[in-house]
């Protein structure tokens, strides 16, 4: 995709309640709308006083406040509370993206019209400058880094691997977890769909504290989706002690309406890592600098960072999005491991050089992840009927994957299953080193990954995977062992 898409009106697909980020004017004097450069976040820290008349307007105006930062807050409410913030219109428009569905298409966007109101799509400025406010963001919709189209293989003797046990194994932890490193205590935050209270996380006694639900009005105990559940098993197979904290970004359809506001909740809580499966998708090459609705995210991420937490963005299934480009993020990328153990770059993974952040190269480094067409490889436990339990149970054009419709299994992988693997990897050093920095724990995994130097990323991008660091695999598949040693 190389032109911007196309942007349609669809006035019909106006949500009840809107979720949305409000920018607190920055004590350094330039806006984020303004801002060329949004590599520090400090700068765009807001005042006391400025927090105080922001936090009067959004709730004068009908907003409620979901989180908080020192950068801004999320926010939600209907219509009408962020027409009367802005004093301009939400329209709905609908913009093509790569989704998880396998396919480019058409997603529902909201934008802010009249009023003096910015092009930016999905950004507005307040009615009045004395609000303390100097953006409102509504948010971009999300997919998860993992896809669930029509299922696969029919046959249960398919080749897969499992958590946790063939996932730690091929990952490097046994090691670690025979000298009695596991992570213990290690919080681990997962933004995503939510989290299901699955019998597999029961029977291996996995600390997981109760789940927080971001879009009001929705239970804290249902992931409608899945892909949560799925994807956070991934981080036991890694770090067994760890704790698990899981916000649910997703409406009741399970779409990831709140993701921003999900990274910011869990940002306030002070986890050691965020672990983040998801992602945006923009034409690649970029005709310009990242779109200004982006700006908050790329904040609220180097502030997390700057606070101690270590950061991970899936690289993307083919996905171009700005989230793993932030630097200090770890990027998960995505590699294959045959039924002998040879590596080879996952084809179904992202990899490319970022055209907005110079020198920064997605992925980093690598978890475990299948091949196209549907990365059908790690077999995780997901809700009982849920979307990929039934659509993965499905022939549709591939085969079935062997499991049952509502047999709380499924075949599946993606990068979204590399990002919480990394997570685990990550917890596991801290817990051999509390206090490890994120730039230490970067270091660690990247300076003892396993070099992969055979296969490509996804087509889309079509770097293969060489000797050295490369824009396949990144430094290679993440060896939890070695990195908890260097560290």
């Amino acid at each position: 995709m190389s032109q911007l898409p196309a942007i349609l009106d669809s006035a019909n697909a106006m949500p009840g309640t809107v979720i949305g980020y409000v920018s607190v004017r920055s004590q350094g004097g330039t806006s984020f709308l303004d801002a060329d450069d949004v590599s520090e976040a400090e700068a765009f820290y807001g005042s006391d006083s400025d927090h105080r008349e922001a936090t009067q307007a959004v709730t004068s105006a009908g907003l409620e406040v979901l989180a908080e930062s020192r950068l801004g807050k999320a926010v939600a409410g209907p219509p009408e509370a962020f027409a009367e913030l802005t004093g301009g219109e939400l329209v709905a428009r609908e913009r093509l993206m790569h989704t998880r569905t396998g396919r480019v298409e058409y997603v529902t966007h909201l934008d802010v019209v009249g009023g003096g109101q910015p092009d930016a799509l999905g950004v507005a400025v307040p009615r009045s400058e004395a609000s303390g406010i100097e953006g409102v963001v509504l948010e971009r919709p999300r997919a998860p880094m993992a896809l669930f189209p029509a299922p696969v293989p029919p046959s249960i003797t398919r080749f897969h691997i499992r958590v946790p046990d063939d996932v730690g194994t091929i990952l490097g932890a046994a090691e670690a977890h025979r000298r009695g490193h596991v992570g213990d205590g290690v919080v681990v935050a997962m933004v995503d769909s939510g989290h299901y209270r699955h019998p597999f996380f029961v029977a291996h006694r996995y600390r997981i504290q109760p789940p927080v639900a971001m879009v009001p009005g929705t239970s804290p105990a249902i992931d409608p989706h899945g892909h949560g559940t799925g994807e956070s098993a991934n981080v036991f197979a890694v770090a067994p002690g760890a704790v698990l904290r899981p916000y649910r970004a997703s409406d009741s359809a399970g779409r990831l309406v709140a993701a921003l506001a999900g990274f910011v909740r869990a940002k306030g809580d002070q986890p050691d890592v965020i672990t983040n499966s998801w992602g945006g998708d923009d034409p690649y090459p970029p005709q310009g600098p990242p779109d200004a609705a982006d700006r908050p995210l790329v904040l609220e991420v180097r502030d997390a960072i700057a606070k101690g937490i270590v950061v991970i963005f899936s690289a993307g299934n083919g996905q171009f999005s700005v989230e793993p480009q932030v630097p200090g993020v770890i990027a998960a990328g995505g590699v294959y491991a045959s039924t002998g153990l040879d590596l080879q770059a996952s084809n179904y993974a992202s990899g490319y050089q970022s055209p907005w952040f110079g020198g920064v190269q997605v992925p980093l480094v690598s978890g475990l992840v299948g091949m196209l067409p549907r990365a059908s490889y790690i077999m995780l436990p997901i809700p009982s009927g849920c979307p990929i339990d039934t659509e993965r149970a499905t022939a549709a054009g591939d085969p079935a994957d062997g499991t049952a419709p509502n047999d709380g299994w499924a075949l599946f992988s993606g990068t979204s299953a590399a990002a919480p693997q990394i997570a685990g990897a990550a917890a596991l050093l801290r817990g051999v080193k509390a206090g490890a920095t994120p730039a230490q724990v970067t270091a660690a995994l990247s300076s003892t990954a396993i070099d992969v130097r055979t296969g490509s990323c996804n087509p889309r991008f079509n770097n293969p995977a060489t000797a050295g660091r490369d824009l396949a695999t990144g430094f290679g598949l993440v060896n939890a062992s070695a990195a908890a040693a260097a560290i």
